[in-house]
């Protein structure tokens, strides 16, 4: 089968590799479209913590049951579903505790104990207990069921006595994400900001009541300019940049919750001043829960429209090389380009 590669930094290629056979408990899947995540991205940069070139890429992804593996059943063939890129060891203690996206010794994508494989390939083996149905979701926006799992267990962690106001840092894919869904959760008046003009238009045309473009507006004046001069109760950090917990800190009221899902390497300093006096609440969301994927399954069903607007671009999975290189020189706008895989 054909196969997608980070071959060195930079360099993306095409191999041709096995078909995987599908081991006790598993189901192989029939890859229709994967989409590529910025973590992708820091591979093909070769900075990702552990997927490093050499390496198959890839773990958003849609396609169908194409065989099953011995012990499994229950399960057709032909049956559309996405997969949970995870598999939980269910001994350690945050699996005990009911935590198992928090697993010591969970296995992803591209790493040896998933054989090495990523999702970028005609064919995926995954454990049948992670095999998540699509139902009638059509297998393109299936694609989207990973990172909307993300933003659907980041809203999980907003306290649940919140009000209704709320700052989105970032329209990139998860911080639109969060913006189509953040309805559903009780939200009525959200602010988003970002430096890309073409991202806040979109996000005003999914619903934002107001999109700050920070590379030329003060950030934190804006925010208390929209909701008063106390600030903002919620704010969801969905994007890097220099200062942006200082930030996120004066643009929060008293009280506030500040949730990241943005994972920011760089090294920064903070004067922790506000989050006592303010006694603010500063929190982390880290991947996802099969629950997460059955919420973010039901609103792609409920809000297919809106989401559908974040697929940019699909791509045969033989351009793969030139979409990571729009993505990654911003050529053209693109929230979403997903490779079409068969």
């Amino acid at each position: 089968m054909k196969a997608i590669y980070a071959e060195a930094p930079y360099v993306i290629g095409i191999r041709d590799i096995p078909v995987p056979e599908p081991r006790e408990g598993e189901v192989l899947v029939k890859a229709a479209y994967a989409g590529i995540c910025g973590s992708d991205l820091h591979a093909y940069h070769g900075k990702h913590a552990f997927r490093k070139p050499p390496v198959m890429l890839g773990h958003e992804l849609s396609g169908t049951v194409a065989r099953l593996g011995p012990g499994v059943s229950g399960l057709a063939l032909g049956l559309p579903v996405t997969v949970m890129p995870q598999i939980n060891c269910g001994a350690c203690a945050a699996c005990r505790k009911g935590r198992p996206h928090l697993c010591e010794n969970r296995i992803m994508p591209s790493t040896p104990g998933w054989r090495g494989l990523g999702a970028f390939g005609e064919y995926f083996p995954a454990p049948a207990s992670v095999l998540c149905p699509l139902g009638d979701v059509p297998l393109d926006l299936g694609a989207l069921t990973e990172p909307l799992a993300v933003a659907t267990h980041l809203m999980s962690r907003i306290p649940r006595d919140h009000d209704e106001n709320l700052v989105i840092i970032g329209a990139g894919t998860i911080g639109l994400l969060l913006l189509i869904i953040a309805p559903s959760y009780g939200f009525k008046k959200i602010l988003i900001t970002d430096i890309q003009d073409e991202n806040l238009r979109l996000a005003r045309e999914l619903g934002a009541h107001a999109a700050v473009n920070v590379s030329r507006e003060d950030a934190v004046a804006a925010v208390k300019g929209f909701f008063g001069p106390q600030g903002c109760e919620n704010i969801l950090v969905a994007a890097g940049g220099p200062d942006i917990l200082e930030q996120a800190m004066e643009m929060a009221r008293p009280g506030a919750a500040i949730l990241f899902v943005a994972m920011i390497t760089a090294p920064s300093s903070f004067v922790s001043y506000p989050i006592v006096y303010k006694e603010l609440n500063i929190l982390g969301s880290f991947n996802y829960t099969l629950e997460d994927f059955a919420s973010a399954i039901a609103f792609l069903h409920s809000h297919e429209a809106p989401i559908r607007r974040l697929i940019s671009r699909v791509m045969p999975m033989e351009q793969a090389a030139s979409a990571f290189e729009i993505l990654d020189r911003k050529s053209e706008f693109a929230v979403k380009i997903l490779l079409q895989m068969s």
